[in-house]
């Protein structure tokens, strides 16, 4: 079985929401990184609540790019964690970075 990950740019009203659906994991996550910068242009927020899957290689994609946003004063908001997402950021440490 083929893993895929898929992205959708839209709007709502607290701005422009990037909506991420599918397995986030190391085998899926190249495409979006290598579309980060043109995906993330004005994102409010990122919509992770379509996603199925998500090992700990997304999560610190998810790190990198709060990282990257930060160090350019642009804050996106990480929506729709799922309780199994929310355990592993509970898990590395990392709540107060990822649910800013």
């Amino acid at each position: 079985m083929t893993q895929t990950l898929s992205w959708q740019r839209h709007d709502n009203i607290q701005g422009h929401v990037l909506r991420l659906a599918g397995e986030l994991d190391r085998e899926t996550l190249l495409a979006f990184w290598q579309q980060r910068d043109a995906l993330l242009v004005d994102i409010a927020a990122i919509d992770v609540s379509g996603l199925t899957r998500v090992d700990s290689t997304g999560l610190a994609m998810f790190v990198r790019l709060q990282g990257e946003l930060s160090a350019v004063g642009h804050k996106v908001q990480i929506t729709g964690i799922s309780d199994n997402f929310n355990t592993l950021i509970e898990l590395y440490g990392l709540t107060a970075l990822i649910n800013n």
